[in-house]
């Protein structure tokens, strides 16, 4: 099959495509397509071309493309005509995204003969939507998943091909844990590709009764009230979750914005709500206290 890789630069989709890469076997990656929000200038879209070379260290997914022998289209607007129309050329047999801001218009989605497949970085249904990692660390999980499904017009809505848990890491950065995702991304698709013939297989629909949505995260979701949390969680939900959004405490007229966090001392009891020591911020929690840094 000529597959068309579909991502944005950062933690999740470039690792995926550095796994998936070497083992693709009978399949053909003939194009990447990468989202970005702002292009330099008034351009809406731009090329990459080929340029066959060591791969590059670092997030960036085009260049990643491009070093890997592949051209790379750059778009604010995946679903214009100009994009669809380029892709046309590049005769595509199936659409591989990991992760994308936008869903795909069923025009674009017809610009491969099969479709689409994507990796999404949750057990669906639960946490259909753009952030699922931050919700899954603001629901305390220690563990979250990735499942692949079809892509079809609604939110991560296909059926699935299949799914496999991960363990989210004490005190990991968002950005570690989207890594992780990231990697078992690549080695399901590797594995579901290495399975896939002429034809995708049928899938299993999904409970859409089961569905949660994991939207982007609002100010209020980021708020935190730390007697309502065990330290542990909080402790971890502060070094996830600043990938997303930071969080913040009120006490009083105070208001503290929060870089990671740092540690925790189980069964002690603060003498106040909080003790600040420089860009230390130390709080009581549910059944002890958690030591976060502060932005100062």
């Amino acid at each position: 099959m000529r597959l068309g890789f579909f991502g944005q630069s950062g933690p999740f989709a470039p690792p995926a495509l550095r796994a998936l890469l070497p083992v693709l076997g009978r399949h053909q990656l003939v194009v990447a397509v990468e989202g970005q929000k702002r292009l330099a200038g008034r351009h809406e879209h731009r090329v990459v071309k080929a340029d066959p070379r060591p791969w590059p260290k670092g997030d960036e997914l085009a260049p990643l493309a491009s070093a890997a022998g592949v051209e790379a289209i750059v778009t604010r607007e995946v679903n214009d005509g100009a994009v669809i129309r380029r892709l046309r050329e590049h005769d595509l047999d199936l659409i591989v995204c990991v992760g994308f801001d936008r869903l795909f218009s069923a025009e674009l989605l017809a610009a491969a003969r099969h479709g689409g497949v994507n990796a999404h970085p949750s057990l669906l249904p639960l946490l259909r939507g753009p952030a699922p990692l931050f919700w899954a660390l603001q629901q305390g999980l220690r563990h979250t998943g990735v499942t692949l499904h079809r892509l079809d017009a609604k939110e991560d809505h296909g059926p699935i091909f299949g799914a496999q848990r991960f363990q989210i890491p004490r005190r990991a950065t968002g950005a570690e844990i989207y890594g992780l995702a990231g990697a078992l991304a690549g080695e399901l698709l590797a594995g579901f590709l290495s399975r896939v013939e002429s034809e995708l297989p049928a899938g299993r629909a999904q409970e859409h009764a089961r569905a949660t949505r994991a939207p982007r995260p609002k100010p209020e979701d980021v708020h935190l009230d730390p007697s309502a949390w065990k330290a542990e969680a909080l402790v971890d939900f502060c070094c996830g979750a600043p990938y997303f959004r930071a969080p913040w405490l009120r006490f009083g007229d105070d208001i503290f914005f929060v870089r990671r966090g740092i540690d925790v001392e189980r069964a002690r009891k603060l003498p106040a709500q909080y003790v600040l020591a420089g860009s230390t911020l130390v709080v009581q929690c549910a059944d002890g206290v958690a030591h976060l840094e502060i932005q100062v």
